[in-house]
């Protein structure tokens, strides 16, 4: 994993799993490029919110600072360093609980967290980032060669190539109230979308969601779950858009996930 991957994984572990600001010890020391860590054991921290918010604080320092210093290491070294981690500090219920394989029926808060931590690490090893607009009713992934900026007047997100080209291409999410509530093609075929319906549509599911493709998949519209929203994906421009564009709309529309 390069340079730039490392930092995308730093921003990605900071941002996706929410940092609490209670605050924890952790004693580094450095020798031979190896890393030390003493801190508390899982077990030890309580199982409650504070607890959790102290554990992911302490992972997400740990994590940032393995890869740092392991700039080509997999999914598998970094479960394996963890085990280690537990194994140097002593932390025999962590232990033996690694050791408890499809017993998911009373995860711990500290498991929680760590299956969030190799759920975002696998992202970025995959070269794909996870963006969460909960606020909006929905999530979504993205390449991790494009970017994601809001809107700061509308509830509109634009994915970006990160290449610097202009003019700027993007794929656009738009996730207006839907008031009156109507459904999408309702609205398609109403008089405030522009929308050339002699051009034919066809329908898809997206999370269960009935939604409405027009002009060869390059302008979605589905409604969220409590038809609160009504999200208009298109590629910007919406005429002839790259290959290369299409594309990535294409895998953001199969990865979004509602809230429910």
């Amino acid at each position: 994993m390069n340079l730039f991957k490392n930092r995308k994984l730093y921003i990605l572990i900071t941002c996706v799993i929410v940092i609490s600001t209670v605050g924890f010890f952790v004693y580094k020391s450095f020798y031979a490029k190896q890393v030390i860590v003493r801190q508390k054991c899982p077990e030890y921290y309580a199982e409650d919110d504070t607890g959790k918010a102290e554990y992911r604080y302490a992972m997400t320092e740990w994590t940032a600072e393995y890869f740092k210093t392991h700039s080509e290491a997999t999914m598998s070294d970094w479960s394996k360093a963890k085990a280690k981690l537990w194994k140097d500090n002593n932390c025999t219920v962590a232990i033996e609980r690694l050791k408890m394989s499809g017993r998911v029926e009373d995860l711990k808060p500290y498991e929680l967290v760590d299956i969030a931590m190799q759920d975002a690490i696998v992202s970025v090893l995959s070269g794909v980032l996870h963006y969460d607009a909960s606020e909006l009713g929905f999530s979504f992934n993205y390449s991790n060669d494009m970017y994601v900026m809001s809107d700061t007047e509308d509830p509109r997100l634009y994915i970006i190539p990160d290449d610097g080209s202009e003019p700027i291409t993007a794929v656009v999410i738009s996730a207006m109230l839907n008031d009156p509530q109507m459904t999408p093609l309702e609205w398609l075929n109403g008089p405030y979308s522009g929308a050339d319906m002699s051009k034919g549509y066809s329908k898809l599911t997206i999370d269960g969601q009935e939604a409405i493709s027009m002009n060869d998949g390059i302008w979605i519209v589905v409604n969220t779950p409590n038809n609160k929203r009504q999200l208009s994906v298109a590629t910007l421009p919406l005429e002839n858009p790259s290959e290369s564009l299409k594309a990535e709309m294409n895998n953001i529309v199969n990865s979004i996930i509602f809230n429910r």
